[in-house]
C-alpha cells in the first residue's frame, strides 16, 4: 500500500517537472523566435514553436493520463450499467 502511495506521488510529480520543463523550454523558445530580424524566418520560426509547443503539451498530457490509469489500475474496468429510461417504460400520467 505504502508503494502503490509512493509510486503515485512520483508520478504526479514527474508529470508537473515534465510539464514545467516543457514550458519553459516554449517561453524560451518563444523569446528566441520573436527575437529574429528576418521577418519571414521569423514567421517561420513562431509557426514551428505552435506546432511543436502543442506536440509537447499533448504529450505531456497523454503520459501523465497514461501514468494515471496504469498506476490505478482503471483501464480494464468494466463500465457501470445505463439508466434506464423511465419515460419509455411507464405510460404518459394524466392531470
Amino acid at each position: 500500500m505504502i508503494g502503490k502511495v509512493l509510486v503515485c506521488v512520483i508520478a504526479v510529480a514527474g508529470a508537473a517537472a515534465l510539464t514545467l520543463v516543457t514550458l519553459i523550454a516554449l517561453v524560451r523558445g518563444t523569446i528566441i523566435a520573436v527575437s529574429i530580424s528576418n521577418l519571414p524566418l521569423r514567421i517561420l520560426a513562431v509557426a514551428a514553436d505552435v506546432l511543436l509547443g502543442t506536440v509537447l503539451l499533448l504529450g505531456c498530457i497523454y503520459l501523465a493520463t497514461r501514468l494515471a490509469v496504469r498506476i490505478l489500475g482503471v483501464g480494464h474496468a468494466d463500465f457501470p450499467p445505463l439508466p434506464e429510461d423511465r419515460h419509455q417504460t411507464e405510460p404518459p400520467s394524466k392531470n
